[in-house]
């Protein structure tokens, strides 16, 4: 008799594909959803503790807070897409090496963030500010100063992220989407309740912020722990060490096919993210603005991450069971639910900008409202595009295509956006409007270059796929008949074949 994770696996082949996605994205996209809630708690609380500086401080200390993240979901991704392939190819030994691995690069590089964190965020911090030559409302010492400490604090305690991510991608490559929902959950309810305790009550400001974000997180990161021991037995591969666990060569090197392209395109937001703020830097009001556009675009962005997550490892098993019928319904599917959600989330930046800055103490400043309305409205015409480079991007992840999936977002983020962006806000006549226009211009040249990409990629998987199987079937009749060194070779080719596609 099968296991209850055994059958969780195989409905990723068998479900109907709209129920399939509903029930293994549904789970990632709430939790998505107070994820950015609470992203959004943090800013409203400390703008009202400080209407001037507050949001302003997170929002130069949020390029290195998002190159930490590029760093956990990066890993974590790799990980759980080569932990979903070799579940659809019936491999669990390799599959929980290839968790054990994961768990283990996680721990590794939060003692790296957590010691240059400590040494280089003060210096990060000032480079923006002090001396920066900004002008507006802010006191850029004060600013300088909350931004140093929570940056510092957030960087040196990742562990709680890196890790509690880590197990989440693990559980959802293998179906369940219930754990690192509720995990995700937990984490974000306890940042929401400390934020008012911790900056407004404590009258910590800054310092309040960034224990709430990193209590939250380690919280996070002992539920996956604490289930999967109590629950051992039921899950199908060997999640947590033992003490015949060895790291192999071909499971990190296939984790890091996907996971170091998927960092590399993650952190590409924080690179577009800094040299944003360099641009807009002859104005913080300017930079205010962008800071809380990047954190309500969270509303549209996350939860179609939560989709990506439900979506890869649907992909990714019936990549690994080719059954590209389930495959190419799964991502027209994606493509149309997000489409219609970023519609949507663009209907309210259009209809009440206003007020949604008005949640960040914004108050009667005329300046920081226009400035930001226009952000707002310009900015999130790109959602419409989005929905399509987001989609894609699991694609590729699904299918061990990272460079592809990283591609895009250098596209889209660095090759087009900040040149674009200087250019239109510098040597043109719109000043900052330029700048919000290039985020939809961008966005839509890399949704065009792209589909014929993903087209032509998912149609050569396939068939290399088909050439696999036919293969594998050729060996084993060879082997039958004697003709090892034939079948070994006929092999051997047909997987150089893919390697190199």
């Amino acid at each position: 008799m099968e296991s209850g994770q055994n059958l969780q696996s195989s409905k990723l082949g068998s479900m109907p594909i709209g129920k399939l996605i509903f029930k293994m994205s549904g789970p990632a996209i709430l939790s998505m959803l107070v994820q950015a809630l609470y992203n959004v708690v943090d800013s409203i609380f400390i703008g009202a503790f400080d209407p001037a500086n507050g949001v302003l401080a997170l929002s130069y200390a949020l390029p290195m807070q998002l190159l930490v993240n590029a760093f956990a979901i990066g890993l974590a991704v790799g990980t759980g897409s080569l932990i979903s392939r070799l579940l659809g190819e019936g491999k669990n030994s390799d599959a929980s090496l290839a968790a054990q691995t994961g768990i283990l690069l996680s721990l590794i590089v939060s003692a790296f963030f957590a010691v240059t964190g400590y040494f280089i965020s003060d210096a990060f911090v000032r480079a923006y500010t002090i001396g920066s030559g900004a002008s507006g409302g802010a006191n850029m010492q004060k600013v300088y100063e909350m931004s140093s400490t929570y940056l510092t604090i957030c960087t040196c305690c990742s562990f709680g992220m890196m890790v509690e991510i880590m197990f989440s991608r693990i559980l959802q490559s293998m179906g369940n989407m219930i754990i690192p929902m509720i995990t995700q959950l937990v984490g974000a309810l306890t940042n929401i309740a400390l934020d008012p305790l911790l900056i407004s009550v404590a009258k910590l400001g800054a310092t309040g912020a960034a224990i709430a974000t990193v209590t939250g997180q380690i919280v996070a990161m002992f539920i996956p722990v604490i289930v999967i021991i109590v629950k051992k037995h039921k899950w199908d591969i060997q999640i947590l060490f033992t003490r015949a666990f060895r790291l192999k060569k071909r499971i990190l090197a296939e984790i890091m096919r996907v996971g170091l392209p998927t960092v590399v395109m993650n952190s590409i937001g924080s690179v577009m993210y800094m040299v944003a703020n360099v641009i807009l830097n002859r104005s913080t009001d300017a930079v205010w603005a962008f800071g809380i556009f990047f954190k309500l675009q969270s509303f549209a962005f996350m939860p179609c991450f939560g989709l990506n997550q439900g979506c890869i490892p649907i992909m990714g098993y019936n990549y690994g069971a080719n059954n590209r019928a389930r495959f190419d319904k799964t991502f027209r599917t994606a493509l149309m639910i997000a489409f219609i959600y970023m519609f949507v989330i663009l209907i309210f930046f259009h209809s009440m900008p206003e007020l949604l800055l008005k949640l960040f103490s914004a108050g009667n400043d005329a300046n920081r409202l226009a400035i930001g309305s226009e952000a707002l409205r310009i900015c999130s015409i790109c959602f419409i595009p989005a929905s399509f480079s987001v989609i894609m991007i699991a694609m590729f992840n699904s299918v061990g295509h990272g460079i592809k999936a990283m591609l895009i977002s250098l596209l889209r983020q660095i090759g087009l956006l900040l040149p674009l962006g200087y250019l239109l806000s510098t040597f043109t006549s719109l000043g900052f409007k330029g700048f919000w226009s290039a985020f939809p211009i961008a966005e839509a040249v890399a949704v065009l270059i792209f589909t014929p990409v993903a087209i032509a990629t998912i149609n050569k998987i396939f068939r290399f796929k088909a050439q696999s199987l036919a293969s594998a079937a050729a060996t084993s009749e060879m082997q039958s008949d004697g003709k090892q060194d034939k079948a070994q070779q006929a092999e051997t080719n047909v997987n150089e074949e893919i390697q190199a596609f």
